[in-house]
Protein backbone atom coordinates (compact mmCIF):
# COMPACT_ATOMS: atom_id res chain seq x y z
CA UNK A 1 0.00 0.00 0.00
CA UNK A 2 1.51 3.47 -0.71
CA UNK A 3 1.94 6.06 1.62
CA UNK A 4 -0.46 9.19 2.00
CA UNK A 5 1.44 12.21 1.38
CA UNK A 6 0.30 15.17 3.42
CA UNK A 7 1.97 18.38 4.19
CA UNK A 8 2.11 21.54 7.01
CA UNK A 9 3.78 24.35 8.40
CA UNK A 10 4.04 22.29 12.03
CA UNK A 11 4.35 19.04 12.84
CA UNK A 12 2.99 17.94 16.88
CA UNK A 13 4.67 15.02 17.97
CA UNK A 14 3.39 13.55 20.70
CA UNK A 15 -0.44 14.62 22.47
CA UNK A 16 0.48 14.86 26.09
CA UNK A 17 0.31 17.96 28.22
CA UNK A 18 3.07 20.17 26.12
CA UNK A 19 2.18 18.51 22.94
CA UNK A 20 -1.19 19.18 23.09
CA UNK A 21 -0.19 23.54 24.20
CA UNK A 22 2.43 23.34 21.44
CA UNK A 23 -0.44 22.17 19.04
CA UNK A 24 -3.07 24.86 20.82
CA UNK A 25 -0.35 27.69 20.38
CA UNK A 26 1.00 26.71 16.93
CA UNK A 27 -2.80 26.84 15.20
CA UNK A 28 -3.35 30.08 17.02
CA UNK A 29 -0.46 32.02 15.27
CA UNK A 30 -2.63 30.54 12.10
CA UNK A 31 -0.14 27.51 10.65
CA UNK A 32 -1.33 24.57 9.38
CA UNK A 33 -0.67 22.34 12.09
CA UNK A 34 -0.38 17.84 12.23
CA UNK A 35 -0.44 16.34 15.54
CA UNK A 36 0.64 12.62 15.96
CA UNK A 37 0.08 10.52 18.52
CA UNK A 38 1.19 6.81 19.33
CA UNK A 39 -1.62 6.42 21.95
CA UNK A 40 -3.31 5.31 24.46
CA UNK A 41 -5.38 9.07 24.10
CA UNK A 42 -4.57 11.20 27.32
CA UNK A 43 -1.94 12.78 28.92
CA UNK A 44 -0.04 10.84 30.72
CA UNK A 45 -0.04 13.14 33.82
CA UNK A 46 -3.80 11.71 33.95
CA UNK A 47 -3.63 8.23 32.67
CA UNK A 48 -0.78 7.35 35.00
CA UNK A 49 0.52 9.91 36.29
CA UNK A 50 -0.16 12.31 38.87
CA UNK A 51 -4.37 11.99 38.28
CA UNK A 52 -4.46 8.17 39.80
CA UNK A 53 -1.60 8.59 42.17
CA UNK A 54 -3.66 11.87 44.04
CA UNK A 55 -6.54 9.97 43.96
CA UNK A 56 -5.23 6.78 45.50
CA UNK A 57 -3.49 8.89 47.82
CA UNK A 58 -6.96 10.69 49.00
CA UNK A 59 -8.54 7.58 49.06
CA UNK A 60 -5.58 6.47 51.35
CA UNK A 61 -5.61 9.14 53.92
CA UNK A 62 -9.79 8.89 54.51
CA UNK A 63 -8.90 5.21 55.09
CA UNK A 64 -5.93 6.18 57.61
CA UNK A 65 -7.49 8.82 58.86
CA UNK A 66 -9.91 6.34 60.81
CA UNK A 67 -6.73 4.88 62.64
CA UNK A 68 -5.90 8.64 63.95
CA UNK A 69 -9.33 9.46 65.90
CA UNK A 70 -7.69 8.26 69.29
CA UNK A 71 -5.03 11.29 68.71
CA UNK A 72 -7.87 13.45 69.20
CA UNK A 73 -9.61 11.97 72.47
CA UNK A 74 -11.85 9.92 70.17
CA UNK A 75 -12.81 6.02 70.57
CA UNK A 76 -15.01 4.02 68.43
CA UNK A 77 -17.00 1.74 70.56
CA UNK A 78 -17.15 -0.80 67.96
CA UNK A 79 -14.92 -3.07 65.55
CA UNK A 80 -14.87 -2.54 62.17
CA UNK A 81 -12.96 -3.43 59.22
CA UNK A 82 -11.98 -1.19 56.06
CA UNK A 83 -13.00 -3.19 52.49
CA UNK A 84 -10.40 -1.66 49.68
CA UNK A 85 -11.43 -4.11 47.23
CA UNK A 86 -12.99 -1.34 45.01
CA UNK A 87 -10.12 1.51 45.75
CA UNK A 88 -8.88 0.73 41.94
CA UNK A 89 -11.95 1.20 40.66
CA UNK A 90 -12.42 4.18 42.07
CA UNK A 91 -9.13 5.93 40.94
CA UNK A 92 -10.05 4.41 37.44
CA UNK A 93 -13.36 6.12 37.50
CA UNK A 94 -11.74 9.96 38.74
CA UNK A 95 -8.99 9.07 35.96
CA UNK A 96 -11.87 8.48 33.21
CA UNK A 97 -13.90 11.84 34.22
CA UNK A 98 -10.38 13.81 34.54
CA UNK A 99 -9.19 12.22 31.36
CA UNK A 100 -12.56 13.23 29.30
CA UNK A 101 -11.63 17.07 28.47
CA UNK A 102 -8.18 15.77 27.04
CA UNK A 103 -10.21 13.13 24.72
CA UNK A 104 -12.73 15.87 23.46
CA UNK A 105 -10.76 17.98 23.04
CA UNK A 106 -8.06 15.43 20.76
CA UNK A 107 -11.57 14.22 18.64
CA UNK A 108 -11.98 17.90 17.75
CA UNK A 109 -9.66 18.80 16.12
CA UNK A 110 -9.94 17.82 12.05
CA UNK A 111 -9.14 14.15 11.47
CA UNK A 112 -7.09 15.56 7.84
CA UNK A 113 -4.77 16.87 11.13
CA UNK A 114 -4.89 14.01 13.30
CA UNK A 115 -3.09 10.96 13.00
CA UNK A 116 -2.91 8.39 15.44
CA UNK A 117 0.36 6.31 14.81
CA UNK A 118 3.98 5.64 15.54
CA UNK A 119 6.21 8.63 13.88
CA UNK A 120 9.56 8.29 12.39
CA UNK A 121 12.17 11.15 10.90
CA UNK A 122 12.77 10.26 7.39
CA UNK A 123 14.50 13.04 6.92
CA UNK A 124 15.12 16.00 8.54
CA UNK A 125 11.85 17.63 7.10
CA UNK A 126 9.53 14.23 6.61
CA UNK A 127 7.63 12.12 9.38
CA UNK A 128 6.11 9.09 8.55
CA UNK A 129 3.56 7.74 10.63
CA UNK A 130 2.37 3.82 10.59
CA UNK A 131 3.90 3.61 7.15
CA UNK A 132 0.71 4.75 5.98
CA UNK A 133 1.53 8.75 5.78
CA UNK A 134 4.26 11.01 5.04
CA UNK A 135 4.03 14.19 6.15
CA UNK A 136 6.59 17.22 4.77
CA UNK A 137 6.92 20.12 7.18
CA UNK A 138 8.43 23.17 7.63
CA UNK A 139 8.86 22.92 11.44
CA UNK A 140 8.34 20.35 13.78
CA UNK A 141 7.50 19.67 17.98
CA UNK A 142 8.85 16.42 19.85
CA UNK A 143 6.39 16.36 22.69
CA UNK A 144 6.47 12.74 22.95
CA UNK A 145 6.98 12.33 27.30
CA UNK A 146 8.30 9.86 29.28
CA UNK A 147 7.84 5.99 30.05
CA UNK A 148 9.02 3.85 32.94
CA UNK A 149 11.69 1.36 32.48
CA UNK A 150 11.46 -1.92 34.36
CA UNK A 151 15.30 -3.13 35.01
CA UNK A 152 17.21 -5.33 33.36
CA UNK A 153 17.40 -8.17 36.11
CA UNK A 154 13.47 -7.84 36.49
CA UNK A 155 12.13 -7.58 32.88
CA UNK A 156 12.35 -11.04 32.50
CA UNK A 157 9.62 -11.73 35.09
CA UNK A 158 6.61 -9.41 33.35
CA UNK A 159 3.87 -8.30 33.89
CA UNK A 160 2.17 -11.69 34.35
CA UNK A 161 5.30 -12.54 36.76
CA UNK A 162 4.25 -9.77 39.32
CA UNK A 163 6.31 -6.81 38.18
CA UNK A 164 5.12 -3.36 37.10
CA UNK A 165 5.54 -0.06 36.05
CA UNK A 166 2.84 2.71 36.60
CA UNK A 167 1.89 2.25 33.21
CA UNK A 168 0.24 -1.17 34.32
CA UNK A 169 -0.26 -0.97 37.87
CA UNK A 170 -3.50 1.49 38.30
CA UNK A 171 -5.44 -1.15 35.62
CA UNK A 172 -4.92 -3.98 38.58
CA UNK A 173 -8.02 -5.64 39.27
CA UNK A 174 -7.39 -5.40 43.05
CA UNK A 175 -4.48 -4.21 45.10
CA UNK A 176 -1.70 -6.48 45.61
CA UNK A 177 -1.54 -7.94 49.16
CA UNK A 178 2.50 -7.01 49.48
CA UNK A 179 4.63 -4.88 47.34
CA UNK A 180 8.16 -3.98 46.95
CA UNK A 181 8.85 -0.66 45.26
CA UNK A 182 11.73 0.51 43.79
CA UNK A 183 12.34 4.63 43.63
CA UNK A 184 11.83 6.73 46.22
CA UNK A 185 10.70 9.79 43.57
CA UNK A 186 7.07 11.28 43.08
CA UNK A 187 5.50 7.87 42.23
CA UNK A 188 7.64 5.56 44.83
CA UNK A 189 6.46 7.97 47.50
CA UNK A 190 2.88 9.12 46.55
CA UNK A 191 2.12 5.00 45.47
CA UNK A 192 4.30 3.51 48.20
CA UNK A 193 2.44 5.88 51.15
CA UNK A 194 -0.90 5.13 50.01
CA UNK A 195 -0.51 1.60 49.52
CA UNK A 196 0.62 1.31 53.21
CA UNK A 197 -2.31 3.19 54.67
CA UNK A 198 -4.65 0.96 52.54
CA UNK A 199 -3.22 -1.73 54.60
CA UNK A 200 -0.62 -3.13 52.26
CA UNK A 201 2.14 -4.48 53.13
CA UNK A 202 4.64 -2.65 51.20
CA UNK A 203 8.45 -1.24 51.62
CA UNK A 204 9.98 1.39 49.58
CA UNK A 205 13.38 1.23 49.01
CA UNK A 206 15.01 4.50 47.85
CA UNK A 207 18.23 6.69 47.73
CA UNK A 208 19.14 9.56 50.61
CA UNK A 209 17.91 12.12 47.61
CA UNK A 210 14.13 11.83 48.55
CA UNK A 211 11.96 13.69 45.24
CA UNK A 212 13.64 16.58 44.31
CA UNK A 213 14.73 18.20 47.52
CA UNK A 214 18.20 19.26 47.66
CA UNK A 215 18.50 21.04 51.20
CA UNK A 216 19.38 18.63 54.04
CA UNK A 217 17.31 19.81 56.90
CA UNK A 218 14.02 19.08 54.91
CA UNK A 219 15.55 15.82 53.35
CA UNK A 220 16.32 14.48 56.80
CA UNK A 221 12.66 16.21 58.17
CA UNK A 222 10.87 14.44 55.36
CA UNK A 223 12.96 10.76 55.90
CA UNK A 224 11.86 10.80 60.35
CA UNK A 225 8.56 11.98 58.86
CA UNK A 226 7.97 8.95 56.70
CA UNK A 227 9.59 6.40 58.41
CA UNK A 228 6.95 6.91 61.29
CA UNK A 229 4.23 6.16 58.69
CA UNK A 230 5.56 3.57 56.41
CA UNK A 231 8.48 1.18 55.57
CA UNK A 232 11.03 3.17 53.56
CA UNK A 233 14.61 1.68 52.94
CA UNK A 234 17.54 3.81 51.73
CA UNK A 235 20.55 3.46 50.54
CA UNK A 236 20.24 -0.47 50.39
CA UNK A 237 22.16 -2.63 48.02
CA UNK A 238 20.20 -5.08 46.52
CA UNK A 239 21.91 -8.25 46.21
CA UNK A 240 19.15 -10.57 44.57
CA UNK A 241 16.20 -11.15 43.47
CA UNK A 242 14.40 -14.43 43.78
CA UNK A 243 11.30 -15.58 41.76
CA UNK A 244 9.17 -18.43 43.66
CA UNK A 245 6.06 -19.72 44.18
CA UNK A 246 4.82 -17.24 46.85
CA UNK A 247 5.98 -14.32 45.16
CA UNK A 248 9.63 -12.98 44.84
CA UNK A 249 12.26 -12.77 47.85
CA UNK A 250 14.50 -9.85 47.93
CA UNK A 251 17.74 -10.24 49.50
CA UNK A 252 19.51 -6.69 50.58
CA UNK A 253 22.16 -4.99 52.38
CA UNK A 254 20.88 -1.97 54.72
CA UNK A 255 22.36 1.25 55.21
CA UNK A 256 24.65 -0.60 58.42
CA UNK A 257 25.81 -3.44 55.96
CA UNK A 258 23.31 -5.79 57.59
CA UNK A 259 21.99 -8.23 55.08
CA UNK A 260 18.19 -8.53 54.88
CA UNK A 261 15.09 -10.84 53.07
CA UNK A 262 11.95 -9.85 52.25
CA UNK A 263 9.34 -11.87 50.54
CA UNK A 264 7.06 -10.01 48.71
CA UNK A 265 4.26 -11.01 45.98
CA UNK A 266 4.83 -8.27 43.35
CA UNK A 267 7.04 -5.04 42.49
CA UNK A 268 6.42 -1.72 41.15
CA UNK A 269 9.97 -0.48 39.20
CA UNK A 270 9.24 3.17 39.69
CA UNK A 271 12.90 4.40 39.69
CA UNK A 272 14.13 5.09 36.05
CA UNK A 273 12.10 6.66 33.49
CA UNK A 274 13.27 7.58 30.33
CA UNK A 275 12.69 10.10 27.63
CA UNK A 276 9.98 8.22 24.78
CA UNK A 277 12.41 8.37 21.61
CA UNK A 278 12.39 4.97 20.60
CA UNK A 279 11.46 4.27 16.74
CA UNK A 280 11.85 8.04 16.50
CA UNK A 281 15.13 8.37 14.28
CA UNK A 282 16.07 11.41 16.26
CA UNK A 283 19.89 10.46 15.87
CA UNK A 284 19.73 10.68 12.22
CA UNK A 285 18.44 14.36 12.40
CA UNK A 286 21.54 15.16 14.31
CA UNK A 287 19.48 16.22 17.60
CA UNK A 288 22.01 16.55 20.74
CA UNK A 289 20.90 14.44 23.60
CA UNK A 290 22.14 14.97 27.37
CA UNK A 291 23.26 12.29 29.37
CA UNK A 292 19.59 11.17 30.31
CA UNK A 293 18.72 10.64 26.68
CA UNK A 294 16.69 13.79 26.94
CA UNK A 295 17.07 16.08 24.10
CA UNK A 296 19.04 19.07 24.17
CA UNK A 297 16.96 22.52 23.65
CA UNK A 298 17.83 26.28 24.53
CA UNK A 299 15.69 26.70 27.50
CA UNK A 300 14.20 30.30 27.03
CA UNK A 301 12.80 29.31 22.82
CA UNK A 302 13.02 25.32 23.04
CA UNK A 303 14.78 25.10 19.73
CA UNK A 304 16.98 21.71 19.56
CA UNK A 305 20.08 21.93 17.80
CA UNK A 306 18.30 21.21 14.50
CA UNK A 307 17.12 25.14 13.82
CA UNK A 308 13.78 24.07 12.70
CA UNK A 309 12.61 21.32 15.18
CA UNK A 310 11.67 22.54 19.08
CA UNK A 311 10.99 20.10 21.93
CA UNK A 312 8.77 20.39 25.22
CA UNK A 313 7.82 18.47 27.86
CA UNK A 314 9.54 15.37 29.49
CA UNK A 315 11.41 14.48 26.72
CA UNK A 316 13.40 17.29 27.60
CA UNK A 317 13.42 17.37 30.86
CA UNK A 318 12.35 13.78 33.09
CA UNK A 319 11.87 16.29 36.32
CA UNK A 320 9.07 18.21 34.17
CA UNK A 321 6.09 19.40 36.05
CA UNK A 322 2.86 19.75 34.62
CA UNK A 323 2.95 23.69 34.88
CA UNK A 324 6.05 23.48 32.99
CA UNK A 325 5.58 21.46 30.58
CA UNK A 326 2.26 23.41 29.88
CA UNK A 327 4.45 26.79 29.60
CA UNK A 328 7.22 24.95 27.72
CA UNK A 329 4.67 23.29 25.10
CA UNK A 330 3.46 27.18 24.41
CA UNK A 331 6.65 27.97 23.91
CA UNK A 332 8.02 25.66 21.40
CA UNK A 333 4.72 25.64 19.96
CA UNK A 334 4.98 29.77 18.98
CA UNK A 335 8.60 29.49 18.40
CA UNK A 336 8.16 26.21 15.37
CA UNK A 337 4.70 28.03 13.84
CA UNK A 338 7.02 31.00 13.05
CA UNK A 339 9.83 29.60 11.36
CA UNK A 340 12.17 30.83 9.83
CA UNK A 341 11.86 33.74 11.97
CA UNK A 342 14.34 33.42 14.64
CA UNK A 343 12.45 31.86 18.21
CA UNK A 344 11.70 34.10 20.54
CA UNK A 345 12.90 34.09 24.11
CA UNK A 346 10.83 33.56 27.24
CA UNK A 347 11.90 32.96 30.54
CA UNK A 348 11.16 29.48 31.68
CA UNK A 349 7.97 29.23 34.18
CA UNK A 350 8.03 29.37 37.69
CA UNK A 351 9.32 26.89 39.78
CA UNK A 352 6.64 25.36 42.10
CA UNK A 353 7.06 21.63 42.80
CA UNK A 354 4.85 19.69 45.74
CA UNK A 355 4.09 16.32 46.32
CA UNK A 356 1.32 15.99 47.92
CA UNK A 357 2.58 13.05 50.32
CA UNK A 358 1.65 12.93 54.18
CA UNK A 359 3.31 15.52 55.01
CA UNK A 360 3.55 17.41 52.42
CA UNK A 361 6.97 18.52 50.11
CA UNK A 362 7.39 21.58 48.61
CA UNK A 363 9.78 23.07 46.25
CA UNK A 364 9.52 26.90 45.08
CA UNK A 365 11.45 29.18 43.28
CA UNK A 366 14.99 28.76 43.36
CA UNK A 367 15.76 24.99 45.08
CA UNK A 368 19.20 25.12 47.95
CA UNK A 369 21.31 23.65 45.12
CA UNK A 370 20.33 26.62 42.69
CA UNK A 371 21.25 29.53 45.51
CA UNK A 372 24.22 27.83 46.41
CA UNK A 373 25.35 28.15 42.98
CA UNK A 374 24.41 31.66 42.65
CA UNK A 375 26.71 32.28 45.88
CA UNK A 376 29.49 30.85 44.25
CA UNK A 377 29.14 33.66 41.50
CA UNK A 378 29.16 36.35 44.15
CA UNK A 379 25.40 36.30 45.15
CA UNK A 380 24.99 35.80 48.54
CA UNK A 381 22.32 34.24 50.59
CA UNK A 382 20.79 34.06 54.03
CA UNK A 383 18.77 31.15 54.81
CA UNK A 384 15.85 30.71 57.79
CA UNK A 385 14.67 27.47 59.23
CA UNK A 386 11.47 27.16 61.02
CA UNK A 387 11.02 23.93 62.66
CA UNK A 388 7.42 22.93 62.82
CA UNK A 389 6.53 22.22 66.18
CA UNK A 390 3.77 25.29 68.08
CA UNK A 391 0.74 27.45 66.87
CA UNK A 392 -1.98 26.15 64.98
CA UNK A 393 0.63 22.98 63.99
CA UNK A 394 0.62 21.72 67.66
CA UNK A 395 -3.19 22.65 67.99
CA UNK A 396 -4.34 20.93 65.28
CA UNK A 397 -1.65 17.86 65.96
CA UNK A 398 0.03 18.60 62.55
CA UNK A 399 3.25 19.47 64.33
CA UNK A 400 6.26 18.52 62.69
CA UNK A 401 8.49 19.25 59.77
CA UNK A 402 10.39 22.07 58.52
CA UNK A 403 10.39 24.54 56.60
CA UNK A 404 14.07 26.42 54.96
CA UNK A 405 13.65 29.93 53.35
CA UNK A 406 16.38 31.44 51.31
CA UNK A 407 17.32 35.26 50.80
CA UNK A 408 19.10 37.62 49.21
CA UNK A 409 21.54 39.54 51.32
CA UNK A 410 21.84 42.29 49.33
CA UNK A 411 17.75 42.63 48.08
CA UNK A 412 16.74 41.03 50.84
CA UNK A 413 14.30 39.48 48.41
CA UNK A 414 12.59 35.84 48.87
CA UNK A 415 14.57 33.85 46.27
CA UNK A 416 13.50 30.06 47.31
CA UNK A 417 12.08 27.64 50.05
CA UNK A 418 12.26 24.08 50.39
CA UNK A 419 9.88 21.97 52.92
CA UNK A 420 8.41 19.27 54.22
CA UNK A 421 4.94 19.98 56.44
CA UNK A 422 1.52 19.57 56.85
CA UNK A 423 -0.01 22.11 54.01
CA UNK A 424 2.99 22.36 52.36
CA UNK A 425 1.42 22.90 49.29
CA UNK A 426 -0.42 25.48 50.70
CA UNK A 427 2.30 27.41 52.04
CA UNK A 428 4.63 27.20 48.58
CA UNK A 429 2.14 28.84 46.78
CA UNK A 430 1.96 31.61 49.57
CA UNK A 431 5.37 31.97 49.04
CA UNK A 432 5.72 31.85 45.44
CA UNK A 433 3.59 35.04 45.05
CA UNK A 434 5.56 36.75 47.69
CA UNK A 435 8.75 35.53 45.35
CA UNK A 436 6.68 36.74 42.02
CA UNK A 437 5.56 40.39 43.72
CA UNK A 438 9.19 40.57 44.37
CA UNK A 439 8.59 41.22 47.99
CA UNK A 440 11.20 41.82 50.77
CA UNK A 441 11.38 39.81 53.73
CA UNK A 442 10.79 42.86 55.79
CA UNK A 443 7.67 43.26 53.54
CA UNK A 444 6.56 40.25 54.09
CA UNK A 445 6.97 40.53 58.20
CA UNK A 446 5.31 43.06 58.16
CA UNK A 447 2.12 41.81 57.15
CA UNK A 448 -0.83 41.15 59.30
CA UNK A 449 -1.76 37.64 59.46
CA UNK A 450 -4.29 36.18 61.34
CA UNK A 451 -3.65 33.83 64.43
CA UNK A 452 -3.39 30.44 64.86
CA UNK A 453 -2.90 30.00 61.06
CA UNK A 454 -0.98 27.52 59.41
CA UNK A 455 0.14 30.97 57.11
CA UNK A 456 1.90 32.45 60.33
CA UNK A 457 4.79 29.85 59.54
CA UNK A 458 6.04 32.16 56.40
CA UNK A 459 6.06 35.18 58.98
CA UNK A 460 8.07 33.55 61.56
CA UNK A 461 10.59 32.66 58.54
CA UNK A 462 11.06 35.78 57.10
CA UNK A 463 11.11 37.54 60.65
CA UNK A 464 14.16 34.84 61.40
CA UNK A 465 15.55 35.74 58.30
CA UNK A 466 16.04 39.26 59.25
CA UNK A 467 17.43 38.22 62.54
CA UNK A 468 19.72 36.21 60.31
CA UNK A 469 20.87 38.96 57.84
CA UNK A 470 21.38 41.07 61.16
CA UNK A 471 23.96 39.74 62.03
CA UNK A 472 27.68 40.21 60.90
CA UNK A 473 28.52 36.55 61.36
CA UNK A 474 29.99 35.35 58.12
CA UNK A 475 29.10 31.62 58.51
CA UNK A 476 25.50 32.57 58.38
CA UNK A 477 26.59 33.61 54.84
CA UNK A 478 25.80 30.17 53.01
Amino acid sequence: MSEKLLSCDTVVIGAGTAGLEAYKAAVATGAHCILVESGPLGTGAKRTGDTPMVALLAAARKCHAVYELERYGIKANFEFALDTEHVLNHVRAVRAKDTSEILSFIYQVPEENRLIGKARFIDDHTVAVNNSHQIKFTSAVIATGSSPVVPYELSQYGVAGGVYTTNEFFDLDHLPNSMAIFGSNREGLQIGQALSYLGVKVVVFGSHRIWELTDDSVIDAAIDSFQQRFDLVLDSYTTAIEKNEHGFGIYYLDSSNYENVLGVDSILAASVRYPKLEGLNVRALGLRLDRQGCISVDPLTMQTSVSHIFAAGEVTNLGMTIARARHDGQVAGKNAANCPQAPVAVEPAFNINILPTDPELAQVGLSYDEVKLRAKRGEHFVSSEVRISDGIYRISRNDGGTLRLYCDVRTHLILGAEMCMYRAGHIAHLIGMAIMQKLTIEQVASMTFFSPAFEEVVQQACQLAIKNLARKDQSLYQ
